[in-house]
């Protein structure tokens, strides 16, 4: 049974991509631009925070630095506009988090979001739930870099065999690995789920059943 439980935010706890795909396409007209995208295009772009967004839109348009920095900046301001306004949490995730938390199972969040937009959504949906919310935060690493369980680790003076990183995609895969953390892929998310590392997850979980039995095993 596992001491602490550090979860991924948008496609694990929150479904969100609506919110992502409304503050991109507003931010791409705003900028000129003539085309927009549709929520499954929308899941391809995302995954390592919202400059990887930004360049995935660009990755097959010339463009220029200038140009990048406009829709990056009027993207940031629209993400904000509109975060929550579609997001709900997944379903049987409030329930287990409540659960967990009356256990006095230690709680964490590890996101690539901008840790402001994190730290409000999350309190929003999941009120005094968490230990700590981590987002990203300019010029520190950021997932797939384990940055965040080895502090969270170390500040909580944990053993690693205690810890279950749960996450949607490749990226998540790719921390809990770095960070030495046995990690739970949940199949309800957002990830390219035809890939190599689905096959190499140590745990997945298709429900909040799965997953609640996966944390008790």
């Amino acid at each position: 049974m596992y001491k602490a439980l550090m979860f991924d935010l948008d496609g694990t706890i929150l479904h969100t991509i609506s919110d992502i795909t409304i503050a991109l396409n507003t931010a791409l007209k705003t900028c000129g631009y003539n085309f927009s995208y549709n929520d499954e295009e929308t899941t391809k772009l995302i995954g390592m925070g919202a400059h990887t967004i930004i360049a995935r839109v660009f990755k097959n348009q010339e463009h220029t630095k200038k140009d990048f920095d406009l829709l990056y900046a009027e993207f940031q301001r629209n993400y904000q506009k509109f975060q929550g306004m579609y997001a709900t949490p997944f379903e049987g995730i409030t329930e287990l988090l409540k659960q967990l938390k009356k256990e006095n199972k230690l709680l964490f969040v590890v996101s690539n979001k901008p840790d402001h937009l994190a730290k409000i959504i999350v309190e929003h949906y999941f009120p005094t739930t968490f230990d700590l919310i981590y987002g990203h935060q300019e010029h520190l690493p950021e997932k797939p870099n384990p940055y965040l369980i080895d502090l969270i680790v170390n500040k909580y003076q944990l053993n690693k065999e205690e810890v279950l990183f749960i996450g949607d995609s490749d990226v998540d895969y790719l921390t809990a690995k770095n960070g030495q953390v046995p990690f739970c892929l949940v199949m309800w998310g957002y990830g390219d789920y035809q890939k190599e590392f689905v096959k190499d997850s140590q745990f997945i979980a298709y429900n909040d059943h799965q997953l609640k039995d996966i944390i008790y095993k």
